[in-house]
C-alpha cells in the first residue's frame, strides 16, 4: 500500500529501538543502586537486549540499511560485554574491573552515543532525544564510579530511564505508523530542504 511516509531504508528497526529501551533502562536503575536487580535477572535482560539488538542490526544489513546496522551492532555488542563486567564478578566468575577501566569503557561509550547523536540530526527528534540521553547517561554513570558520588549515578539513571522512554516510544510509533500507512504518533521526522530551481 502506498504511503507518503518517509523512506526507511535508514531508519532503525522498532525491535532495535525496544530492545534499546529495555536494555538501557534495566541497567541504568541497577547502577543507581535504589531499586538493584540481582546478577541472574540483569544478565538475562542484558543478554536478551543485546541479541535482539544484534538480530536487529544483521536483518538491517540484509535490507540495506547500512546506518541502522552500524547504530545497532555496537550497542547490541555493549550490552553483551557489559555481562562480563557487571554481571560475572557478582556470579562469581571472573574479577570485578577496576574503577579507572570502568570509567574510561563507559566514556568510551558515551563519545560513541555522542556520534549517533550528531548522525541522528538528519533522521528524527525522537532519535535525538534517544542518543542525546543515551550518552548523558553513559557519561554521568561514568563520572559517578570515578568520583563515587551518588548524585551522578542518579542523574545518569533518570537520563537512562529518559533514553529507554524515548527509545520505547520511537520504537512503537514506526510500527504503528507503518502499520496504519500514515503518521499518526508524531516522531519529528527529518525533512530535507527543497533545492529551488533557477529560473
Amino acid at each position: 500500500m502506498p504511503t507518503d511516509l518517509p523512506a526507511t531504508q535508514n531508519r532503525i528497526s522498532s525491535l532495535g529501538l525496544l530492545a534499546l529501551a529495555i536494555s538501557i533502562s534495566t541497567y541504568a536503575v541497577n547502577q543507581t543502586g535504589y531499586m538493584a536487580t540481582s546478577a541472574a535477572s540483569l544478565g538475562i535482560i542484558l543478554l536478551v537486549g543485546g541479541g535482539l539488538q544484534i538480530m536487529s542490526a544483521l536483518r538491517s544489513r540484509q535490507t540495506g540499511s547500512l546506518s541502522a546496522t552500524a547504530t545497532l551492532l555496537p550497542l547490541g555488542l555493549f550490552w553483551l560485554s557489559l555481562i562480563a563486567f557487571e554481571v560475572f564478578p557478582q556470579l562469581g566468575l571472573g574479577q570485578t574491573p577496576s574503577p579507572v577501566t570502568i570509567v574510561a569503557y563507559l566514556s568510551m561509550w558515551g563519545l560513541f552515543a555522542a556520534i549517533l547523536f550528531l548522525g541522528s540530526f538528519q533522521q528524527s527528534r525522537a532519535l535525538q532525544l534517544v542518543f542525546s540521553a543515551l550518552m548523558f547517561c553513559l557519561l554521568f554513570l561514568a563520572m559517578g564510579k570515578l568520583r563515587s558520588n551518588p548524585v551522578f549515578l542518579v542523574v545518569g539513571g533518570v537520563s537512562g530511564i529518559i533514553c529507554g522512554l524515548a527509545a520505547g516510544y520511537t520504537g512503537l510509533a514506526q510500527l504503528f505508523n507503518q502499520w496504519m500507512g500514515r503518521p499518526i504518533f508524531p516522531i519529528g521526522q527529518w525533512q530535507a530542504p527543497i533545492e529551488k530551481g533557477l529560473h
